[in-house]
């Protein structure tokens, strides 16, 4: 299957799945912004020190960019959703949890219809393919190969991203965006 075939192949099966927008980018169309680090640093969401995937035990600004390096193209994924309040953090997590259960839906029909094969999922929040991580007790991670770690971490900057690859970002009082990606060769 060519370029432009499997993504519209893709495109048409993230929709499928539910998504609100999908388009494939070059991941060379990626702008990271190292300050971002710092976000995670400020540790609004909770997670850092916290989680395998978050900083800093998922790796240096460099370390995660290089990962990035070594895939030709990004799969985006944009999900849209009313909200009472876009401050409300009980609200958005559960979408945002939402959106990358979606994501990881997703990520396994292409892997289970040979479409895609050891991609790299990249979320709109911290890994939680567990309840609660193991990191802080010292226990090994059971799902190494498949946990995932945020835009933030990677320092992507998300208003980029998403003109990068034709998508309106809405994050209003009363509407919000959250993007994930899947990296592919």
């Amino acid at each position: 299957m060519n370029h432009e075939s499997l993504a519209e192949k893709l495109i048409a099966m993230a929709q499928e799945e539910g998504f609100s927008e999908a388009a494939v980018i070059s991941t060379g169309e990626f702008y990271f912004v190292p300050e971002y680090r710092s976000y995670c640093e400020d540790n609004l969401c909770g997670n850092y020190g916290k989680n395998y995937a978050c900083p800093p035990y998922c790796g240096t600004v460099d370390e995660m960019h290089a990962r990035t390096d070594n895939y030709r193209y990004a799969l985006v994924l944009k999900s849209d959703h009313q909200v009472n309040n876009a401050m409300d953090p009980v609200e958005t997590k559960a979408l945002k949890k939402f959106h990358n259960t979606l994501t990881r839906q997703l990520t396994k029909r292409l892997n289970d219809e040979g479409l895609i094969e050891d991609g790299l999922s990249i979320m709109a929040g911290p890994c939680n393919l567990c309840a609660v991580c193991g990191m802080p007790e010292g226990r090994p991670c059971p799902f190494e190969a498949k946990r995932f770690s945020c835009l933030s971490a990677y320092c992507i900057d998300v208003v980029h991203l998403a003109k990068s690859a034709g998508m309106p970002l809405a994050w209003d009082m009363d509407k919000v965006s959250f993007f994930s990606m899947y990296l592919f060769s």
